[in-house]
């Protein structure tokens, strides 16, 4: 049985809650703060956060290639996954309308975008949900190839983010419609294969020489990430809008929550904890709620009411999926 960590969630959480600054504070205000250490590394975490939990629910357990895509597999997923982004799609829909009526704008995102994941009223973040879309057929298979050969499926994956940033940089396509760059997977892969290594580590105990090597990693990618944000470092052949997420700098996102595993509690019925926790589970309803929000506020300026409007409102989604999925379910 998959053993159960409530770090995981509390991590969970609180990116989310970065996630939300990120997207209600300025550029000046996030340089200023230096964010780059902190609430620019929402989605790297949860990237990583994505491959320790791949990591985990394999566990011990040794799966053929034919247990990977099953009906019960796409079941889970789709009532998981697709369903709430289906729900929000409808509540985008009318949400839009009412908008446009009150306001007289046209707020509508619609074109073929829509079928990866791209909300009918998008704000910021959106491309979140078309790289979770792709992580549905990515990681089992990811998963199964690094339960079998580690170190060759952790190369590999690190040699094809690479190899896609270069090619990026040559697409002529991304200039004019950066979306689907912004969206790829493939971005990613380095920071899914440390989250791999990582569930090895916290599950598996006594290995100092691979937390000393995650650790000096970690403070390598810090480098990089100071001498990127503050000393303008610019990489050669690289598309310069994501260099401050890319495989030079998630070792640093791996080794907070390397952290923050070993500082929180694995199970806490401390209020704070506790709190923090159920908005990790309420995540991905929490995100869904934040990109309809931030497409369709005119003003989002206030800190405060963007937390506190999303936060609830996407436990409140979070809440209503729970009870629907499981009306579906039985």
């Amino acid at each position: 049985m998959k053993q159960h960590f409530q770090q995981i969630d509390i991590l969970k959480g609180l990116a989310i809650i970065a996630v939300l600054l990120l997207h209600s504070l300025s550029r000046e205000q996030l340089v200023g703060s230096y964010a780059v250490f902190h609430i620019w590394q929402a989605v790297p975490v949860f990237m990583v956060l994505m491959g320790l939990n791949l990591g985990m629910s394999y566990g011990s357990r040794t799966l053929r290639f034919d247990q990977l895509y099953t009906p019960h597999y796409f079941q889970k997923k789709a009532l998981r996954i697709i369903f709430p982004l289906l729900l929000i799609y409808i509540i985008a829909l009318v949400a839009g309308y009412v908008s446009e009526q009150v306001y007289a704008l046209e707020i509508y995102t619609l074109g073929w975008k829509n079928l990866i994941g791209v909300l009918p009223v998008s704000g910021k973040g959106n491309y979140f949900i078309t790289l979770l879309l792709q992580s549905l057929i990515a990681l089992p298979l990811i998963g199964y190839t690094f339960h079998r050969w580690p170190v060759r499926t952790s190369i590999i994956l690190l040699l094809t983010e690479i190899a896609f940033q270069f090619l990026a940089y040559q697409v002529a396509y991304f200039q004019k419609d950066r979306y689907l760059y912004d969206a790829a997977l493939f971005r990613y892969f380095s920071a899914i294969a440390l989250g791999l290594w990582l569930s090895r580590l916290i599950t598996t105990p006594f290995q100092k020489k691979n937390s000393l090597l995650l650790l000096l990693a970690g403070i390598a990618s810090g480098i990089y990430l100071y001498v990127y944000q503050y000393q303008n470092l610019s990489l050669p052949y690289i598309r310069p809008e994501w260099q401050s997420q890319l495989f030079l700098t998630f070792p640093y996102a791996a080794i907070l929550i390397y952290l923050a595993i070993l500082a929180f509690p694995q199970q806490s019925d401390h209020v704070v904890l506790r709190l923090m926790a159920n908005l990790g589970k309420a995540s991905y309803h929490i995100f869904l709620v934040q990109v309809l929000y931030f497409g369709l506020v005119q003003d989002d300026s206030s800190i405060i009411l963007n937390l506190a409007i999303c936060l609830l409102a996407g436990q409140i989604f979070f809440w209503l999926d729970t009870y629907l999925s499981k009306k579906i379910s039985h």
